[in-house]
Formats: C-alpha cells, structure tokens, sequence
C-alpha cells in the first residue's frame, strides 16, 4: 500500500503554481481524470484555459469525466486509466452526492491507497474532510438530492477556503472563527494556498 498524497487547493488560478512546483515532471504522460461535477452544480463549465491547459503544459493527458449519470463499474474502470484525479470547485454538497450515486466515493480512496494522486480545489479540497456540515455557510445544501455529510476523511481537519477572496472573505471569516472553541481543527486558505499531504502528514505551501 502506497502513503496517499493530496493538494488540496482554495482556487486553482492562484494555486497552480505550488501544484506545478510539487508535481514537477514525474507524472508527465500520464492520465489526469478532470471532475468538473462541482461547478456544474453550480451552473458554470470549468474553462479549459484556466481548469484544462494547465494540466496539460506539465505533461498531463487530460480526461474530463462527468459523474452524474456514471455506473459504479464505469467508475471504477475510468479511474484504473489515470494517475492523478482533479476534482473543480463548485457545490460542495451537489459534488459528495454524485460521488456517491456514481460510487466515485468508494473506488476513488481505494485508488488513492494505490497511488493515485487527487488533486482539490475549494468544494475537491472540502469533500476530502471528515465532515462538509460546515460548508453550509457557503453552498446551497438543496443542491444535493440527498444529504450525507461524511465526507472522504482522508484528513483530520476541516479546510475553509477563500480566505482572502474579495466577495466570499466575511462569510468566510466567519465560519472559520466558529469553528473556534469547539475542538475541530480548522485550516482556513487564501487563494494562492495549498495542503500537500503526504500519508499522515501534510504542509500548507
């Protein structure tokens, strides 16, 4: 069993330098499956010049691959292809539904106890914690048909992106300072932040 690695990313614009600079060139010509689940949830597309071509100047062959409407073993086989999984920003709740209607939820931490490399950012960094109730304060919950909020629990912290973004900060700030006080752990991200987790250990570049 390999030790899990995850970049867990507030925006990735800001972001992708850290990903480029962590990432180097040791998975060029490989497969990176792009969930743009998310955002669609939200009613935007992921642009391909800002969510796309980045992947692909570091040698990234790049799969978009929607889960609405996905088969457990369609899943399952998708993911056997790649080496690294980029999950966009979007609905939080909208994303942790259809990653489980479409059993992503399952096959994808088993693919990360394989090797797999996942790649997050704002709603892809939330859903890897232990519980996303607390995204509440920035997504629409009625987004998701059913609501489970138990996440991946690949960390034993909680992430709060958007820390510094114009529109989103207050909000933010606010949630972040309620998680004061009651034990959680909290890691709240500007824009141009990332959590590298390798294993049990992680580092906020």
């Amino acid at each position: 069993m390999k030790s899990q690695e995850l970049l867990l990313a507030s925006e990735l614009t800001s972001g992708f330098p850290k990903i480029r600079s962590i990432l180097a060139d040791r998975l060029a010509g490989t497969k990176l499956m792009i969930v743009p689940t998310a955002a669609y949830g939200e009613g935007w597309k992921p642009d391909y010049e800002s969510h796309y071509r980045p992947f692909e100047e570091i040698g990234f062959e790049v799969i978009d691959y929607d889960l609405v409407g996905k088969t457990a073993d369609e899943v399952k086989a998708a993911l056997g292809k790649v080496s690294a999984v980029y999950m966009s920003g979007g609905n939080t709740f909208y994303l942790l539904d259809q990653m489980r209607k479409s059993g992503f939820f399952d096959h994808v931490r088993e693919r990360i106890r394989e090797g797999l490399v996942y790649i997050g950012s704002s709603a892809g960094s939330i859903v890897v914690t232990p519980d996303i109730g607390y995204a509440d304060a920035l997504d629409d919950r009625s987004k998701a048909e059913q609501n489970n909020d138990i996440g991946l629990d690949l960390v034993n912290f909680s992430i709060l992106p958007h820390m510094d973004h114009a529109s989103f900060s207050a909000l933010v700030q606010k949630t972040y300072n309620a998680f004061e006080g009651n034990g959680t752990m909290c890691l709240g991200l500007n824009d141009d932040q990332v959590i590298h987790v390798v294993g049990d250990s992680f580092k906020v570049i």
